[in-house]
């Protein structure tokens, strides 16, 4: 019974790193279209600022919204500089977006060279929950991914940005004649994205090395956790996030990690050959 406690905490674990990772990747896909090859590299930067916030002898909860804020920055020079000239051309994003995902690993290259960085847990020990010892780290990780979900999902049912997003998903011509900024609406879609991506990145630091490539480890997961959950609602990255922990743990149960890889792809490719067409018009 332990041993089956264990892993369900684990799964949720594993379910909250997912859930905040793909969030920004379900907002700019759903909202724009874009398939951004680049989110890993965002999370990877997410974990550098808390490096840096680190090395400078600041708290490491400080490095969370401090995360947030240099990516959204830097997801709107993007948008603005990038993104918005060819966001209509879904094989021109791609190209983009992996030539951006490179740039962004040499930087980090030559800024912080290829060595492992570390990141310290600011909360070590364990706390006794439910009759087994789990990291008090992780339970503060799944508290405080579970409040950025709820806080990204209520801005966008709940606001009139929300509402904005929802009638640009539905007919972006008919917005834009409606006198609708699309522009503005992408540019903050892209940098909330970002930054999203750069808070998971600062929370999963110190859960291991802090590296350039460190982000190719996320990106697949955040992609499977798209495509299980649906493209264009946002509520459906907390559902596929919640099918491809689901599989992965129990897939780890039993078997190894291998296999719970080729499990999730299974079933991202379930899920498309069952899925009905989503109708237009909801991001969230």
């Amino acid at each position: 019974m332990d041993a089956l406690t264990l892993e369900l905490l684990n799964g949720v674990s594993l379910f909250a790193i997912l859930a905040i990772v793909a969030l920004g990747l379900g907002i700019v896909f759903g909202l724009m279209g874009v398939i951004n090859l680049a989110h890993g590299e965002f999370v990877m930067l997410g974990a550098y600022v808390a490096y840096v916030v680190h090395a400078n002898g600041l708290n490491h909860w400080l490095s969370v919204p401090l995360a947030a804020v240099v990516l959204f920055v830097l997801g709107a020079v993007i948008e603005a500089g990038l993104i918005r000239r060819i966001h209509r051309r879904p094989e021109l994003t791609i190209l983009a977006t992996f030539g951006l995902s490179v740039c962004l690993r040499q930087v980090a290259e030559l800024v912080f060279s290829k060595d492992f960085r570390s990141v310290p847990n600011p909360v070590p020990g364990a706390t006794s929950a439910f009759g087994v010892l789990f990291p008090t780290y992780r339970y503060l990780l799944i508290a405080i991914a579970a409040a950025v979900v709820a806080a990204t999902l209520l801005t966008f049912t709940r606001s009139r940005f929300g509402l904005v997003v929802r009638a640009i998903v539905a007919d972006r011509d008919l917005a834009e004649s409606a006198g609708i900024r699309t522009g503005m609406t992408n540019l903050c879609a892209f940098g909330v994205g970002a930054a999203t991506a750069g808070m998971a990145g600062a929370l999963v630091a110190p859960l291991g090395a802090v590296e350039p490539q460190a982000g190719l480890a996320y990106l697949p997961g955040a992609f499977l956790v798209v495509i299980v959950g649906g493209y264009n609602r946002l509520w459906g990255v907390v559902v596929g996030a919640g099918g491809v922990a689901a599989v992965q743990t129990g897939v780890i149960h039993f078997y190894d990690a291998v296999w719970a890889q080729i499990a999730s792809l299974a079933l991202a490719v379930l899920v498309l050959q069952f899925r009905r067409p989503t109708p237009a018009g909801a991001i969230a």
